[in-house]
């Protein structure tokens, strides 16, 4: 038994009335269907033992067994059904009794395939083509540990071969480029590879579908909302805007990014799960995800990986007529397709099993190391200069000069805050948004290149690591170095890659040359002593390029920018911070910066889970978006507690209305005198909390009630977090409305 100790830290800001405990099931909420909503984690309803849908193995031949899996195919189809031999559960990539579901023909040879794909016929049609459809030709071959078979589509000639290999508690799935052949003037355009693997039809078991939207999300089976007209579908890194820039209605809030390759399927709450890894390919997939009444009665989730994608050519130099038409990228992307299946039972059967597993296989490959740094408990980002538009020139608003962040640093350290480090964003010449890609010198307006080093040298006798504000995508207008354009990337149809933000148009430099331009500055970084820099939009930008003279793919771009942020923190990880970085730059990142609190929230997804969270906690420090621009505090506070995230506040010197008329208009909050009791009180809470798991991992997270949630660490000890207005007890353990507890165990700090 180990000891615990028990702190009940209440959020001093918070007004409680009178607090009385309810019993488990008791708790009665005024505003308890906000915590039911797809903001927060639905509580799981115990369930009868799941069996098999599809446990049918006629026609199925064993090709492989270990341990814990058996692996079956069928060898016309190549339909694979996997068997966990611990609890005699079957896992079908198809359906059994295939007449008795409401399929038209098309939809059946997709579901008992292996493989459908998508091609342009000779005479550049778009066509469909399953494996079952037309009876390809399969040379089958049965391999060691699995099966490898060779197949030509009876229509597109195409041909292409696929291996699966099982291990010990997961199959692989194997598809080499070099063996695509594509016939004549045939194009193969996109493959989908066992999209019904764990396939489940409406609410016939319980359970749900994850997907990587955000911090995580889950769609149940049992969802039946009214509004549900679409699937979820995204681009894994984001839309590649090499092809398309897509800018999102004013009215309409942004989804997140798919930053990272996995989703996954659970039968039964810690009964059945499987998760899926994009280990190969991923740059080139979509994630999508059919919820059941979406064209079938089927619940299902798969990676569809696309070769050639549309895009639509102007017709005319006059682009406001919008006359365009659609044609096909010429050239095939060449990428070899791996997709890993880890199968899960009993406790590890849920999301959370799901996340650990995929931290497994990340620290397997050498992605994640265990953290051993310092973990900053707060995030506080300056911002320096901005530019103003005028009417004959622009001019520089100057806020936060570099000379006044030790005045900052001295008055919180007065007050026993200590543990934070400090971001300077807008240092550059003309301000935050005035001469990207070109940064240097930095802006006369606030300081001098002494007043820097000076500046660093202060914040490092105190302890207070200084990062320097950078990005190697953006690129505006009206920067010199942008003369003639061959720094910029164009997209497929040739025109420039252009985006907006706060209503700032920028370009995107060519990826070879953002490389080209890192290794200019580095030298100069050197010169101003800027030791630590947080780099912007690098790490989750992924975008092909169309030059003439330059073509790069998404992967040739992942690999310019990893390359980059090697150069520039020289092997050490902790030198550089990233904002919201996609997997592949998480080798390279030290801190990540505003990580996502939430799902996009899309009316078919039923709970927002904190997967991301549970993969990085103990690997990485995270810091959450600002706070001093949430529309509820009191909430997102315990959310950070809940996740395991720290604070972040965006701060200036001077007030916030002197941006009014710069495009960073929209920091209506930011002026350092109004937010230092907001970060000490933060910071303060920081400390009766996070600070007793700064280097452990989460273990597990159970939602006791509507809006209570338990999160249990690697070191025993354990956070009880209710958002809701009523107290909650949990095994004597009461948890004041609006508040949380902590319990410390043995491994805890005393």
């Amino acid at each position: 038994m180990f000891k615990k100790i028990i702190l009940l830290c209440v959020l001093s800001f918070i007004l409680l009335t009178e607090q009385v405990a309810f019993a488990k099931g008791d708790l009665q909420d005024s505003n308890s269907q906000e915590y039911s909503s797809n903001d927060f984690t639905q509580m799981e309803v115990g369930s009868a033992d799941i069996k098999s849908a599809n446990s049918s193995l006629i026609d199925y031949e064993k090709v492989a067994d270990t341990e814990k899996l058996q692996l079956y195919v069928n060898p016309k189809t190549l339909a694979i059904k996997v068997k966990n031999k611990q609890t005699g559960y079957i896992w079908s990539s198809t359906l059994d009794n295939m007449s008795n579901h409401n399929l038209n023909d098309s939809w059946q040879d997709f579901v008992d395939s292996a493989l459908t794909i998508q091609y342009l016929n000779a005479q550049g049609k778009l066509r469909t083509e399953s494996i079952f459809s037309n009876s390809s030709k399969i040379t089958f071959t049965k391999e060691q540990a699995g099966f490898s078979a060779n197949i030509t589509f009876k229509k597109a000639k195409i041909k292409m071969t696929i291996s699966v290999e099982l291990k010990d508690h997961d199959i692989t799935i194997n598809m080499p480029d070099k063996k695509i052949v594509e016939p004549g003037k045939v194009k193969l355009v996109s493959a989908n590879v066992y999209p019904f693997l764990g396939a489940v039809k409406k609410a016939e078991v319980p359970g749900y579908m994850f997907i990587p939207d955000g911090s995580g999300a889950l769609i149940r089976f049992n969802n039946h909302s009214p509004n549900m007209e679409s699937a979820y579908s995204a681009a894994v890194y984001g839309d590649d805007k090499g092809i398309f820039v897509e800018k999102a209605a004013s009215e309409t809030n942004k989804s997140y990014r798919a930053s990272i390759p996995v989703f996954g399927m659970v039968h039964g709450e810690n009964q059945n799960a499987m998760l899926g890894i994009l280990a190969e390919g991923e740059h080139y997939a979509r994630i999508e995800a059919y919820k059941a009444g979406l064209a079938t009665e089927f619940n299902w989730v798969t990676a569809k990986f696309t070769y050639r994608n549309s895009y639509k050519q102007p017709t005319s130099k006059n682009e406001k007529n919008g006359k365009s038409i659609e044609l096909y990228e010429e050239t095939r992307s060449s990428f070899n397709i791996k997709l890993k299946f880890t199968f899960l039972e009993k406790e590890n059967a849920n999301y959370v099993g799901m996340a650990k597993s995929y931290q497994q296989h990340l620290e397997g490959i050498g992605v994640l190391q265990r953290s051993a740094g310092k973990s900053p408990l707060v995030r506080l980002e300056f911002l320096g200069g901005e530019k103003k538009a005028g009417s004959l020139w622009d001019s520089v608003v100057a806020l936060t000069p570099i000379t006044s962040l030790p005045n900052y640093v001295n008055r919180l350290t007065e007050k026993d805050i200590s543990d934070f480090f400090i971001i300077y964003k807008g240092w550059n010449d003309n301000g935050l948004t005035g001469s990207f890609p070109d940064k240097f010198p930095v802006e006369r307006k606030l300081g001098t290149k002494q007043d820097v080093k000076a500046t660093v040298k202060k914040l490092n006798s105190n302890g207070i690591p200084l990062y320097f504000y950078t990005d190697y995508v953006k690129a505006y207008k009206q920067s010199s170095s942008l003369f003639g354009g061959s720094k910029i990337a164009k997209q497929v149809n040739t025109k420039l890659i252009v985006d907006e933000e706060n209503e700032q148009e920028h370009y995107f430099l060519h990826p070879q040359k953002a490389k080209e331009l890192a290794v200019e500055d580095k030298e100069k970084y050197k010169s101003y002593h800027m030791n630590y820099l947080a780099i912007d939009s690098t790490g989750f930008e992924l975008y092909s390029a169309f030059n003439d003279s330059q073509v790069s793919s998404r992967k040739e771009t992942e690999q310019y920018f990893v390359d980059l942020l090697g150069l520039l923190n020289e092997g050490e990880a902790a030198k550089t911070a990233l904002y919201e970085p996609n997997q592949y730059a998480w080798k390279m990142t030290g801190k990540y910066l505003d990580i996502p609190m939430h799902s996009s929230r899309f009316l078919y997804a039923t709970d927002t889970v904190p997967f991301l969270q549970i993969v990085l906690k103990g690997y990485m420090d995270y810091y959450a978006p600002f706070s001093n621009f949430s529309p509820n505090q009191k909430e997102d506070l315990l959310r950070l507690i809940e996740y395991g995230a720290y604070p972040s506040f965006l701060l200036t010197q001077s007030p916030s209305y002197q941006l009014a008329k710069t495009p960073s208009r929209n920091i209506y909050t930011s002026e350092y005198t109004t937010w230092e009791n907001h970060i000490i009180h933060y910071y303060k809470i920081m400390c009766d909390s996070l600070l007793f798991v700064k280097e452990e991992t989460i273990d597990n997270r159970q939602v006791l009630a509507d809006g209570v949630v338990k999160v249990t660490y690697s070191n025993n000890t354990s956070f009880f977090i209710n958002y809701t207005n009523a107290a909650f007890t949990d095994n004597n353990i009461i948890i004041p409305a609006k508040d949380f507890v902590v319990v410390k165990g043995a491994d805890g700090n005393e």
